[in-house]
C-alpha cells in the first residue's frame, strides 16, 4: 500500500492537532504526574507521537528537513511519554515514601526530551513558513507562512533554552511548542498539496 505524501500530511496534522487538544485539556484540568488524568492523556499522546514519527519518513523524500524535525520530534515523545508511563508512578508517586532519588533525573530527561521536541517542530514550523510565504505573492496564506515562521522561530529558541535552563522555562516553552505545532499542521497540508500540483 502506497500512502501518499498529501494523505501523510494530512495524517500528521491530525495527529498534532489531537496532541495540542490534549495538552490544553492537561492545564485546564490541573495535570500533574500524580493526577487521574495524566495517564490517560499520556497514551493518547504517545499515539499520535508514533503515528507522526512514522508518517514524517513519507515527507522526508519531499522535504527531508521538515519530514527529520517532525520524526525527530515524534521519536523523542514517544520516549519522553513513556518515561512517565513507565516510570513516575513506579519512583515517584507509588507510595507515602518520599521518592525514589532516581525519580528527579528521569523527569529531568522527560522535561529534556519534551524541549528538543519542540524545538524541532519549531524548526518544522519555520522552515516550513518560509517556504509558504515565499511560494504566494499575496493573500492569507502568505500571512500564515510570516505566522508560521514567527511560532517556529519564537518555539525554538524559547525550547533551546529550556533545554539549557531546566524547568523554570516550561510554561512558555510548552505552550510556543504548542503554537509551533498547530501551525506545521495547517501549513504542511497547505505546502504539500500545492507540492504535488506542481510536480
Amino acid at each position: 500500500m502506497k500512502l501518499e505524501i498529501n494523505r501523510a500530511a494530512q495524517l500528521i496534522a491530525a495527529a498534532l492537532f489531537v496532541v495540542a487538544i490534549t495538552q490544553l485539556v492537561y492545564v485546564i484540568l490541573g495535570g500533574s504526574g500524580n493526577s487521574h488524568i495524566a495517564y490517560p492523556i499520556w497514551r493518547i499522546e504517545t499515539f499520535m507521537a508514533f503515528v507522526v514519527a512514522i508518517l514524517a519518513f513519507i515527507i522526508i523524500d519531499k522535504k527531508p528537513l521538515v519530514g527529520g524535525c517532525l520524526a525527530v520530534a515524534g521519536i523523542f515523545n514517544v520516549i519522553q511519554t513513556g518515561l512517565g508511563l513507565t516510570m513516575f508512578y513506579q519512583l515517584g508517586y507509588g507510595g507515602e515514601e518520599p521518592p525514589n532519588p532516581v525519580f528527579f533525573p528521569v523527569l529531568f530527561m522527560s522535561f529534556f526530551l519534551y524541549f528538543a521536541a519542540k524545538a524541532a517542530l519549531g524548526v518544522a514550523a519555520l522552515v516550513l513558513g518560509i517556504e509558504l510565504w515565499q511560494s504566494v505573492s499575496t493573500g492569507i496564506w502568505r500571512v500564515i507562512g510570516v505566522l508560521s515562521a514567527l511560532a517556529g522561530l519564537g518555539a525554538l529558541l524559547l525550547n533551546v533554552a529550556a533545554m539549557l535552563l531546566g524547568l523554570g522555562v516550561v510554561p512558555f516553552a510548552g505552550a510556543s511548542g504548542v503554537v509551533a505545532s498547530l501551525f506545521v499542521g495547517v501549513v504542511l497540508i497547505q505546502v504539500t498539496k500545492s507540492t504535488s500540483t506542481t510536480a
